[in-house]
């Protein structure tokens, strides 16, 4: 018998939540991020196949309350795949905006 590696959860968002615009969409991104995170120790992949862009309500209401409920670590575990570089830029700028805000306090 082989020894296989572990699999790292893929979250494709477009099947998670109707759509990356809302307060809402956010929330039920948020809680299978952290069901994810939660059941192993690993990463975590983001796919972003059929996403088109994220409203500011999105990802406040995702990856703004994944960092304030998980910190920092939480972001380091997080991998893209699928995305398009002007969703990487958002998503970047987003997460830095975050991370220094959070400092600051």
């Amino acid at each position: 018998m082989s020894p296989t590696a572990p699999t790292s959860p893929v979250l494709t968002v477009a099947t998670l939540t109707p759509g990356t615009i809302s307060n809402a969409d956010g929330y039920l991104f948020l809680l299978a991020i952290k069901q994810a995170m939660t059941a192993q120790p690993g990463p975590v992949t983001l796919d972003l196949t059929g996403v088109i862009g994220f409203s500011s309500s999105f990802l406040n209401s995702s990856l703004g309350a994944l960092f304030e409920e998980m910190g920092a670590a939480s972001f380091k575990r997080l991998r893209l795949s699928n995305y398009k570089p002007t969703q990487l830029k958002q998503l970047k700028d987003y997460m830095a905006d975050v991370a220094q805000t959070h400092t600051a306090e």
